[in-house]
This record gives structure tokens, sequence and C-alpha cells, in this order.
């Protein structure tokens, strides 16, 4: 599974908010799985804290995410999955 530091937002609440979250991928990069809290920069050590950091700044290099969206396409999959298992 892979992972990065996603820009993530919902459309549908009242005011949208931005936040910094961990988002998990499939070997296809379909996005599987978000953290449900926004992620915060963290380490042992100075360094790591600062590496932490560094990874989040990158997801200002991708659009955000859409998280609304993100849970449709997630629950799609599932039921195509149970579909598919059935038949």
């Amino acid at each position: 599974m892979n992972w990065n530091y996603r820009v993530t937002f919902r459309n549908k609440s009242q005011v949208p908010t931005y936040y910094v979250r961990e988002v998990y991928y499939n070997d296809d990069w379909d996005v599987v799985l978000y953290s449900k809290d926004p992620s915060t920069p963290s380490g042992d050590i100075p360094d790591e804290l600062y590496e932490d950091h560094c990874m989040m700044m990158k997801a200002f290099d991708e659009p955000p995410l859409n998280l609304d969206y993100v849970d449709y396409m997630i629950e799609q999959r599932k039921k195509h999955e149970r579909q598919s298992n059935s038949d």
C-alpha cells in the first residue's frame, strides 16, 4: 500500500475547510483510505520533524482531494467488489 500527504476538503460542508491528511492508495493509486483527523508534523528529533514537515509541504504539489467524492468512489468500489464476489 502506498501513501502520502494530501490537501483535503469536503465540498458539502457549510464552509469548506482545507486540511492536510494521510491518504492511502492501492497498487493502481486509487484512494482506499485516509486519516480521520488532520495530520500534524511530528518527530522524535528536530530533523525528523523537519522531514515530516517537508513531506507535508509536498501535499501542495497535487490538487486538493474532495473527500465527499473520495467517499463516493470508495463505496462504489466496495459495491463492485461485493457484486463480483457474489457472482
